[in-house]
């Protein structure tokens, strides 16, 4: 049994032993860097007992190991510093989930791996408060240990040399100079989403950040947070209750700054991983393993399985940096498994998230500013899920369903992946480094192939955040009847091959989704990988595989690059490809090099992604593809007939004393192969848009 009072000098023995460089270094580079990190793997080589002690005594053990601290620092020199003592790495029989905690951790130390909802500002609070007795200004010290209840004196003591006068007899006086005051700052931990059961809200957990830990973490953050559970009791109409909140009083902060770092990957699955990338149906294997219970897309599979497995984000010298995550977009009829396969991605990608457009707002998909308990009413900054799903896949339905502000801030989101936010004085940056896939309806209810209109003009989406998407893929309902008796076919086969839900429940038959090997065959497939294969195959490859295209891959996506940019279309102003393009081949063709774990992209693997980029390019305006038609939302028709109708309107304005006739106008549309009812339109439209006005009546027309 180790005694209290030996505790100090415990320290002081272990800190000699093993941390002499680390505190001296402390000593120099004060006060950029106020804390001492001390394994606890160390503190149980140096002596079992004491280490054992650490888990069932830390607040003892945190006094005494910043006293011995502070004394070795001042042996040398330098006692006018104060810094702290941070035990990290506690065994893993400490670790607990948000949701684990119970009655029985109190008061002992523990470790909680989480992702950060939420982080008030950091505020000075009073650690230790000095009072003047306003009757004989005694001054009287009182340590604060709760951090929403200030302590008052009582009375002036006579034993301290005060005048005995209590607290209705005397007043007491705060005297801040004479206080001692430290940062502290609340910060709310949230269950991480692998460790939620389905169904089940994730729990959170109050935390309390004190002296050098404040101001170290943002939302969405993943850390492991080691400290001391303390309670305190709820509040009802101004009294206590029996019933108690737990809070965390954190001691040291781990950044998981490991990509991916919860999806454990042993030795074994490791090798079968290995083998399984070197087998030459690889490819096939993956993209069927995806939603297999939709039928067919076999090419949109493919791009799915890329975009899971992603390019390598990269930091130029000068500061900028390239994004590796892969955003797609399904633009489909109603009806085509748009919903289930983003649902499919969402729970098969590591750190997947699915949200709808519908029920999202910009809070919910970014971050918001919202009012907190703890904070006495202060505004706090809360993740929402494309922070949360960082280095992950965010699966976003109804795209096209969210409001425009809420889409607006999905563009510095999407393309630059981060978050800039400035709400109710609070200005901070979060990290959404995640591939969106993102489904999206037409307005119309269904595409129209025959209009002027191109089908990314005809759902509810502007042109510079669809131009964020890498690959559009266009999903039409057409009927026939080859393709509609194999669906039909497959839909049944699939319905009645799976387990009742309600058996399942009760236990009367197995889930047929915890399947504990690494391969699935379901009566009517064959050979599919289970999606928790899926997803440690995915997390080691993006952590242990940072491929760089070879001399043939560069020069075949340039090549192509350049043979597109020839091709100028039937209009002047058809631009056929743009660099985004170029930037959305590379990193299709460093996905698919992870896919094979090869450190190199070969030419095969750019051949892959000019295949897939040809095809989905194909799909959405045939031979001719035009960006411009993209970007205007009009074909290069519409885009002629407008512009041929201002060329005329300028010609009369310049001849006419700065105003056109309508009439010579669409005269003069028809002998340019512009029926009047269609040159009628477009005047309308101009009008509307306020690029022409009528100076004189309906009957005149003038050039803004």
């Amino acid at each position: 049994m180790i005694q209290d009072f030996d505790l100090t000098a415990r320290w002081s023995t272990l800190l000699h032993a093993h941390f002499t460089e680390a505190v001296h270094n402390i000593a120099q580079l004060w006060p950029d860097v106020q804390s001492l990190e001390v394994s606890y793997q160390i503190i149980e080589g140096f002596d079992h007992d004491f280490a054992q002690s650490i888990l069932s005594q830390p607040e003892l053990h945190y006094d005494a190991s910043n006293r011995a601290l502070r004394e070795l620092l001042a042996d040398v020199g330098h006692g006018a510093i104060h810094p702290w003592v941070r035990i990290v790495h506690l065994p893993s029989d400490q670790v607990r989930t948000v949701s684990q905690l119970r009655s029985d951790d109190i008061g002992a130390m523990l470790a909680i791996d989480a992702v950060i909802t939420k982080i008030s500002g950091v505020r000075p609070r009073m650690y230790s408060a000095t009072f003047k007795c306003v009757a004989c200004e005694h001054l009287i010290t009182i340590n604060q240990p709760n951090e929403q209840e200030l302590i008052q004196p009582m009375e002036c003591t006579q034993i301290d040399g005060g005048c005995g006068m209590n607290s209705r007899q005397t007043r007491f006086q705060l005297l801040h100079d004479r206080s001692v005051l430290i940062n502290s700052q609340f910060i709310e931990l949230q269950e991480l989403p692998e460790q939620v059961r389905g169904g089940i809200q994730p729990e959170r957990l109050s935390c309390i950040a004190e002296h050098d830990l404040t101001g170290k973490v943002n939302p969405g953050d993943r850390v492991k947070a080691n400290g001391v559970l303390f309670i305190r009791s709820q509040r009802k109409n101004g009294k206590d209750t029996p019933v108690f909140d737990i809070f965390l009083r954190m001691q040291s902060l781990e950044r998981q700054n490991l990509a991916l770092e919860e999806i454990v990957v042993s030795d074994e699955e490791e090798a079968e991983i290995r083998d399984l990338a070197s087998s030459p149906d690889i490819y096939d294997r993956l993209s069927s393993s995806i939603a297999p219970s939709i039928f067919g897309m076999e090419k949109i599979k493919e791009t799915l399985m890329l975009q899971l497995f992603g390019g390598v984000a990269r930091l130029n010298p000068d500061g900028t940096r390239n994004r590796g995550d892969i955003h797609i977009l399904l633009m489909g009829d109603p009806g085509v498994a748009k919903s289930q396969l983003l649902a499919y991605m969402g729970k098969i990608s590591p750190r997947g998230r699915f949200t709808s457009g519908m029920s999202a707002s910009a809070a919910g998909l970014t971050a918001a500013a919202v009012q907190d308990s703890n904070a006495d009413g202060r505004w706090t900054l809360e993740a929402g899920a494309l922070v949360l799903a960082d280095q992950g896949l965010a699966a976003i339905d109804e795209f096209d369903k969210m409001n425009q502000s809420d889409r607006s801030s999905m563009h510095e989101a999407m393309e630059q992946q981060r978050i800039s936010i400035s709400k109710a004085g609070i200005n901070a940056s979060l990290r959404t480094r995640c591939a969106v896939l993102a489904a999206a309806n037409p307005k119309a209810g269904r595409f129209q192939p025959v209009s002027e209109v191109p089908f990314t003009g005809q759902i509810n989406l502007d042109p510079p955040l669809i131009s964020r998407f890498d690959v559009i893929w266009l999903l039409t309902d057409e009927p026939s009847e080859d393709k509609d008796a194999k669906i039909a076919g497959h839909i049944v086969n699939n319905r009645f091959s799976g387990t009742s839900e309600l058996l399942v429940n009760e236990g009367s038959a197995p889930d047929p989704t915890k399947q504990s090997s690494v391969i699935v065959t379901p009566s009517h497939t064959e050979g599919h990988l289970h999606r928790d294969f899926m997803r440690k195959y995915i997390a080691f490859s993006k952590r242990s595989i940072h491929p760089n295209l070879d001399e043939e891959a560069r020069r075949f996506i340039i090549d192509y690059y350049v043979g597109e940019r020839k091709k100028s279309g039937d209009f002047q102003d058809s631009v056929a490809i743009t660099a985004r393009s170029l930037e959305a081949l590379a990193r299709l063709t460093e996905a698919s090099a992870r896919i094979r774990l090869a450190e190199t992209a070969t030419l095969q693997d750019a051949e892959r992604a000019v295949r897939l980029t040809r095809l989905w390019r194909y799909d959405l305006m045939g031979e001719n593809f035009d960006e411009t038609a993209v970007q205007a939302n009009k074909k290069g028709g519409a885009r002629h007939a407008e512009r041929t109708i201002l060329d005329i309107i300028d010609r009369f304005q310049k001849n006419g004393g700065g105003v056109a006739q309508l009439l010579d106008v669409i005269n003069e549309a028809e002998r340019e192969n512009i029926p009047r009812a269609k040159a009628e339109e477009i005047i309308e439209k101009l009008n509307q848009n306020g690029r022409l006005m009528r100076p004189n009546g309906y009957d005149t027309l003038q050039i803004v």
